[in-house]
């Protein structure tokens, strides 16, 4: 149960509520609220000797370390807003994400350093990774900048968090949340998960995408814990598992695959595994169910503040192919494909655009004001997916609109061929996507990792099992396909890398 009263910064509240109570643990350290809430009181003080002021944004490149959610605090504490940045972006990618948010100031985890080498930018604040801390403990610095923080200035509306897109279909957007937009996201889940302070949360997503992220803003808000693995490496996580004995976990297909087919057992103290970020079969999530893993399948998105909707354990088996039904005071509808009309909605059934109301989406695009009115339209946001809703008003996922392709005048889902094609077990991995044609308007294509089929085998596979007008016009055999961490295949990479773009 969330009992904050959202009048100050939430790790000032929870430092003298919860005072001895872990927030962190690391293999090698472990801190109570109160020493979390003083490391960020004197990493503010550090920050504030370079520079950083009330309103700056600030970009954030760190791995997956607890120093993560230190920063992002110290920065609250000052009252500026954290963007963070994705570490296995190009320099240039950086560079365009730097302008794209105006972002004032860079902290560089000092591991990252030849990284970036290259990055032309003049306000670089560098942090060790080494030690527990790199700061001076001052008392008197301490005090002297205290004077500076801004005194009792928390408002749940003001802007909190800039977060990019993953940028997997085209260039990435600066998505700006406020705090009451984290705040209702984190309600919206505790309305079925009753968090509590003994929960401990394992940081299992990448911290720079909002999965990652708001696994920090539940265990925080509810007084939690949150538990950093090593790494994300399939090693790391599966020793995390062991060592920190998590009540909660967050998930996607690819990573659970890994531990289904290592036939690794969660503990018993495991009370969810939220499973999101992408498409995951039926098949999957009842193989993971008979291994004793609690799956709560999710939908959501950086614009939604991460999960809007949730499939739990004891309806998987019910309705496998769903992503469950809307969180708390959200709602889902489904607007019609056929009609501009924004307030023509679909009956039970019917496939269109997925559209979500929620008290936790995001503000705005920044400086995009064009497309933030192009997706948010009286109170409803336009996902882009498209599903339907059943009788009993579970949401599922046909595809997003990149997915469909028409070609000759049939709408084909993209995501239908791909299932069909990873069937075969020959085909190590598959990525399906239409490409613009002059007599087709589209036509059906699929990149293929594998070594061991052709491209003939392939298309008489096909014939057996789906339409004609379904099986791809062009082949294109690749060593491996483009993703980022969610497992989310880069499309304008992959095109790229194909020549086709």
């Amino acid at each position: 149960m969330i009992t904050i009263s959202n009048t100050v910064h939430w790790l000032s509240e929870q430092s003298r509520l919860l005072p001895d109570s872990r927030a962190i643990i690391t293999k090698d350290c472990t801190l109570t609220y109160s020493e979390f809430y003083d490391e960020c009181f004197m990493l503010s003080n550090y920050l504030g000797q370079f520079g950083v002021q009330e309103h700056d944004h600030v970009g954030i490149l760190f791995g997956q370390s607890y120093k993560f959610f230190l920063l992002v605090n110290a920065l609250w504490l000052m009252r500026a807003i954290p963007i963070p940045l994705n570490t296995r972006n190009t320099v240039k990618e950086i560079e365009y994400q730097l302008s794209q948010a105006d972002i004032k100031h860079l902290i560089i985890e000092e591991n990252l350093d030849g990284q970036v080498s290259s990055l032309q930018f003049k306000n670089i604040i560098r942090i060790s990774q080494s030690s527990a801390h790199s700061l001076e403990r001052s008392e008197n610095s301490i005090l002297d900048f205290q004077l500076n923080l801004p005194a009792d200035s928390f408002s749940i509306d003001n802007p909190a968090l800039i977060m990019f897109t993953s940028g997997s279909s085209g260039k990435s957007k600066a998505v700006v949340h406020s705090f009451s937009s984290i705040f209702e996201s984190v309600k919206n889940l505790d309305s079925f998960a009753n968090l509590s302070n003994n929960d401990l949360w394992l940081a299992s997503l990448p911290l720079y995408h909002i999965g990652g992220f708001m696994i920090l803003m539940r265990a925080i808000l509810s007084g939690g814990t949150v538990a950093f693995p090593n790494s994300l490496k399939h090693e790391s996580l599966a020793e995390a598992l062991t060592v920190f004995d998590p009540t909660h976990v967050s998930f996607v297909s690819t990573t659970l695959n890994r531990f289904i087919k290592d036939d690794f057992e969660p503990s018993k103290k495991l009370k969810c595994l939220f499973l999101g970020g992408g498409p995951s079969s039926p098949e999957q999530c009842l193989q993971a169910i008979d291994k004793g893993w609690l799956i709560v399948k999710v939908y959501g998105s950086t614009e939604t503040c991460s999960m809007v909707t949730a499939l739990l354990p004891n309806e998987v088996k019910q309705k496998p192919n769903s992503v469950g039904k809307a969180l708390g005071m959200n709602k889902i509808k489904i607007k019609s494909m056929s009609k501009n009309d924004p307030n023509d909605f679909c009956s039970d059934g019917e496939v269109g655009e997925i559209v979500v109301s929620a008290q936790a989406l995001f503000r705005e695009y920044y400086k995009d004001q064009l497309t933030t009115d192009k997706v948010l339209k009286n109170g409803w946001y336009h996902t882009g997916d498209y599903g339907w809703l059943d009788k009993d008003n579970f949401l599922y996922i046909s595809s997003r609109f990149d997915d469909l392709i028409i070609s000759g005048g049939e709408n084909i889902n993209a995501n239908d061929v791909q299932e069909v094609l990873m069937s075969n077990s020959l085909i190590d991995d598959v990525f399906v996507f239409g490409l613009n044609d002059e007599t087709w308007d589209q036509i059906v294509c699929a990149a293929i990792v594998s070594k061991k089929i052709s491209e003939l085998e392939i298309i008489n596979f096909l014939k057996e099992n789906i339409a004609g007008y379904k099986i791809p016009k062009q082949f294109f055999f690749i060593e491996s396909l483009p993703k980022n961490e969610m497992g989310k295949v880069n499309r304008t990479e992959l095109l790229i890398q194909l020549n086709l773009s």
